[in-house]
């Protein structure tokens, strides 16, 4: 599962690299077709932008994988301070309120993807794009945040399993000796 989990990570941030790459490759094509050959391609500008915002999702999905989207350091080291069993809790409380949120959003999600299945936009510069499968990457963005805090919530359930294993084992040792 691990080997699964990393091969996704490692994949999101290629592909939101790869796209941060292309989106900069782009823009400077414009910026030379506009200011130094005087033609500007219409349809540049439009293509760098939507493969932006695809970049955007994977990139939030990627951050919520690394736990770096909400989380301000201060506040957990404040309230959990060095305490191990604090902060898995702290984690799993803050994994379960990020999951309820996502999934609260699930039925506008769900409503905007089926409305842009039925009725598909195409772009105007760039005729043969079709513009609702930045709807399609939302949802996959949503699926996969939901997936990753998942999957931290049940990695603070295992490290408060090993503690409570741990402590345990302590109280059977000191009873034996």
């Amino acid at each position: 599962m691990n080997f699964i989990k990393r091969s996704l990570e490692r994949l999101e941030l290629f592909l939101a690299s790869l796209g941060l790459f292309c989106c900069i490759g782009l823009t400077f094509c414009q910026v030379l077709n506009r200011y130094w050959l005087h033609y500007e391609i219409m349809w540049i500008p439009d293509m760098a932008l939507y493969i932006f915002i695809f970049s955007i999702y994977i990139a939030i999905a990627y951050g919520s994988a690394i736990r770096t989207h909400i989380a301000v350091d201060i506040f957990p080291n404040w309230l959990c301070g060095s305490d191990e069993a604090r902060r898995a809790w702290f984690n799993l409380v803050k994994s379960f309120v990020t999951m309820v949120m996502i999934a609260s959003m699930g039925g506008s999600v769900v409503r905007i993807v089926k409305r842009a299945w039925k009725y598909p936009e195409f772009a105007t510069l760039v005729r043969w794009f079709n513009m609702s499968w930045m709807i399609y990457a939302m949802a996959a963005m949503f699926v996969l945040a939901f997936l990753h805090y998942g999957w931290h919530a049940a990695g603070s359930a295992h490290i408060l399993r090993k503690l409570a294993w741990e402590k345990e084992q302590q109280k059977g040792g000191k009873s034996h000796v």
